[in-house]
């Protein structure tokens, strides 16, 4: 069998998920590639999946030098963006004609696959696999960012329209691999075609006796976030107001020789932080509710202060609060004591760390992803 793993290049949307994915359909003696940008064929390539690289595909600094490819307003939206003043960024969640260079791009490459798997936030190869006709898979690396697009499916049926397909009402896929138990996804996103796994990970030791409370807000929030903002700000002078040890990470060295706020004796400021070893060993995470993280978290077992700022975050945050992983902080008009506050409460009440452990044990149990590879043959 031929697969064909497709993906936006963005290391985050391959690495963790489709990269071991490939690797074991290898191992079961298919022949595999994942398609993709160039930006990040060196690092896939590195882990032994030949890479289909796509021309049209826009790269992440390509996207970020020239936001307004995928809305002309964002790079106004970027410079009055204050989440402690604005909340939650507004950004786009489907661009249309990225889906369709990327569907093209896939057809006109020349591999022509059994079956394709894409990465929820690719949905050309979804519509490449109708033009080949084969089937489709998707592994969720975004669970619940389909349903911020409630358009998608007439915006999908356009899409087809230009690639000589008929309109099917629809985007969905033969075989969806979610990463997190069952219990995670809402009623409704709970389909026949549903296979639950884990991620498969090396085990991490604890780092050390490991601080009471980490905070990180992910690469993209470094990488997005005005240097007019006092996010950060906020966030150390919270957690140095705890009688607890914290480490906050500020996404690079750079950042953390540059700091000119607050330096609290219990705050550790960090650039670079080995996120699963750190989380082995914390007892409650600040996150900007990103789905990586998330599922890092309880993975772990640690309950979270969940404080999102754009995209499927503010979904996860509240799916975190409705399940009782953690409680969930709107970032407009944040303050040190409010945001204080949330994580005593969370450091204080054992709830939320039952159910994250409960979590952590639902997990466990899940097959590994590497498992999704028998469910893919066509017949």
């Amino acid at each position: 069998m031929r697969v064909l793993l497709t993906g936006l290049p963005i290391r985050s949307h391959l690495l963790p998920a489709l990269v071991p994915l490939a690797r074991a359909a290898q191992a079961a003696g298919h022949e595999v590639a994942i398609a993709t940008g160039g930006a990040v064929a060196e690092d896939v390539e590195r882990l032994g999946v030949p890479v289909v690289v796509l021309p049209d595909v826009l790269t992440p600094g390509e996207l970020g030098r020239r936001p307004e490819l995928v809305d002309p307003e964002l790079p106004a939206k970027l410079r009055r963006w204050r989440p402690e003043l604005t909340g939650p960024l507004a950004l786009p969640l489907f661009n249309d004609t990225m889906t369709a260079e990327f569907a093209a791009n896939v057809v006109a490459a020349g591999w022509r696959p059994d079956v394709i798997v894409r990465e929820t936030n690719e949905y050309g190869g979804l519509l490449a696999a109708e033009v080949l006709g084969v089937p489709s898979a998707v592994v969720d690396v975004a669970p619940l960012i389909s349903r911020l697009v409630p358009d998608l499916a007439a915006r999908l049926d356009v899409l087809r329209g230009g690639l000589g397909l008929p309109p099917s009402g629809a985007a969905a896929d033969r075989l969806t691999a979610g990463l997190l138990p069952q219990a995670w996804y809402p009623p409704e996103q709970r389909t026949p075609g549903h296979r639950y796994h884990r991620v498969p990970e090396p085990a991490v030791p604890p780092a050390g006796d490991g601080p009471a409370v980490f905070a990180a807000f992910g690469s993209n929030v470094q990488a997005l976030l005005p240097a007019e903002s006092a996010l950060m700000t906020i966030v150390v002078e919270a957690l140095g107001a705890l009688d607890v040890p914290a480490v906050v990470a500020l996404g690079s060295e750079a950042a953390v020789t540059s700091w000119t706020g607050p330096r609290p004796a219990n705050v550790e400021l960090a650039g670079f932080v080995p996120q699963r070893a750190v989380l082995a060993s914390c007892r409650v995470f600040l996150t900007h509710a990103g789905f990586a993280s998330v599922r890092e978290a309880l993975t772990a077992g640690v309950p979270m202060v969940a404080l999102p700022l754009f995209a499927d975050q503010p979904a996860n945050a509240a799916r975190v609060a409705e399940l009782g992983l953690g409680l969930q902080v709107d970032p407009a008009g944040l303050t040190p004591q409010t945001l204080a506050a949330a994580v005593s409460r969370v450091l204080a009440e054992p709830a939320f760390r039952s159910a994250a452990g409960e979590f952590r044990r639902r997990i466990a149990e899940l097959p590994p992803l590497t498992d999704f590879v028998a469910a893919l043959s066509p017949g």
